[in-house]
C-alpha cells in the first residue's frame, strides 16, 4: 500500500491506504454506513494530500473541509467573498472574523478595491499564509497584462503568490480566448497555483475546449437551487474542472422561499445554511459574500449540515429562475 517518498512513507493508493489505516466494522446504528463512508472518504482525502507532499499540519487543516483539485492541491469548501464589502475597516473586520471562525478561503478582486485590507487582515490574523487560500481576479479592460496585473494584486495583498487567479471573460470569443491564452503564463511564472474563469458560462468553457487551449483548473459561476446550471456542471465534471459557486444564496432574495424554509425548519437550520449545504452536496465550493459577523458565522455552520436525499430532491425540484444572479 505504501512507498518511500520525500517526506517519509506515503501511500501508493490513497483509498487503499485509507482502508488499511481505518478498518471498518458494520455499524449498528441507523445511518452508520453513511457516516462510515464519510469517515473513509476523509481518510482517503488525507492520504491523497500526504501523497502530494503536503506538510502534516496542512493535511490536518484540509481534512474533510477541502476539495481535491485536478492535478493537485485543494480548495476549501467554504470561503468568504469580499464583493461589495467597502475597503478599510469593513473588509479588515469581515476577513478577521471569518479567519477566527475557521474560514481558510478569502475571495477578492482588483475591482473590489479592498485587496490591501484583505492582505492586512490575513497578516494580522495569526493564521499562516500557507493555510489561507487566496483568490483574486483579472480585469483585462484595465489595460495591464495578466502577469503585470497579478503582480500588482500580489503587492497589494502582501503575498508572493496567489492560490487562484481568475479572469473575468471579456466579451467576444476571439478576445476571450486570446486573454485566456495569456493567463497561462501565470502558473509558469509561479505567480498563481491555479488559473481559471470568474462568472463563467457554458459557452465560454465550450469555446476553450473547442480551441484546444488549456482547460481551466477552477471556474466560478452563480450556482444555487434557483440557478442550478446543470449543463455547465455536467461539462465541468467531465473535464475535471472544479466549480466554485458565486452567490450560493441566490442574491439573498430567495431565502424566504417556502421550499428552502421548509427544509431549514426540518433540520433546525437557517435558510442560508441550507442553500450553502446544497452547493456543498453538489461538490461545489461556495463563497458567499457578507460583511456581517453574524452572517459570516451563520454561513460557516453550513459545513456541519447534512441534507438528506429527500431534502436534495425538494431543492432540485425548485423551478430555475433565469433572473437569479
Amino acid at each position: 500500500f505504501f512507498q518511500e517518498g520525500g517526506r517519509g512513507i506515503v501511500p501508493r493508493s490513497p483509498m487503499r491506504a485509507a482502508r488499511a489505516l481505518q478498518p471498518l466494522t458494520r455499524p449498528a446504528a441507523t445511518g452508520g454506513w453513511w457516516r462510515a463512508r464519510r469517515a473513509l472518504h476523509a481518510h482517503a482525502q488525507q492520504a491523497q494530500l500526504v501523497s502530494q507532499g503536503l506538510p502534516t499540519f496542512q493535511v490536518a487543516a484540509h481534512q474533510d473541509t477541502n476539495i481535491i483539485l485536478r492535478e493537485g492541491g485543494a480548495i476549501p469548501k467554504l470561503g468568504l467573498s469580499t464583493f461589495l464589502t467597502p475597503p478599510g475597516e469593513a473588509t479588515r473586520g469581515a476577513v478577521s472574523h471569518a479567519l477566527s471562525e475557521g474560514y481558510r478561503h478569502i475571495d477578492t478582486s482588483e475591482l473590489f478595491k479592498n485587496e490591501r485590507d484583505v492582505g492586512a487582515a490575513i497578516q494580522g490574523s495569526g493564521v499562516t499564509r500557507e493555510d489561507v487560500f487566496i483568490t483574486t481576479r483579472y480585469w483585462h479592460a484595465g489595460g495591464a497584462t495578466p502577469v503585470s496585473a497579478c503582480r500588482a494584486s500580489m503587492k497589494r495583498l502582501g503575498v508572493d503568490s496567489v492560490d487562484a487567479y481568475l479572469m473575468y471573460p471579456p466579451k467576444g470569443e476571439t478576445l476571450m480566448l486570446k486573454v485566456w491564452e495569456a493567463m497561462q503564463g501565470l502558473e509558469q511564472a509561479g505567480l498563481a497555483k491555479h488559473v481559471g474563469l470568474s462568472l463563467a458560462t457554458l459557452s465560454e468553457v465550450t469555446a476553450i475546449v473547442r480551441a484546444k487551449l488549456p482547460i481551466p483548473r477552477i471556474i466560478q459561476a452563480p450556482v444555487c437551487p434557483f440557478s442550478p446550471q446543470r449543463e455547465l456542471l455536467a461539462l465541468c465534471a467531465e473535464l475535471g474542472v472544479h466549480v466554485s459557486s458565486l452567490s450560493p444564496l441566490g442574491g439573498g432574495l430567495r431565502l424566504e422561499n417556502t421550499v428552502v424554509g421548509g427544509v431549514a425548519r426540518g433540520l433546525g437550520a437557517r435558510p442560508s445554511q441550507v442553500m450553502i449545504a446544497w452547493g456543498l452536496r453538489k461538490g461545489l465550493s461556495c463563497v458567499p459574500k457578507s460583511s456581517s459577523a453574524a452572517h459570516i458565522s451563520e454561513n460557516w455552520g453550513a459545513l456541519g449540515l447534512e441534507l438528506s436525499e429527500g431534502d436534495m430532491h425538494a431543492l432540485d425540484a425548485i423551478r430555475p429562475r433565469p433572473d437569479v444572479p
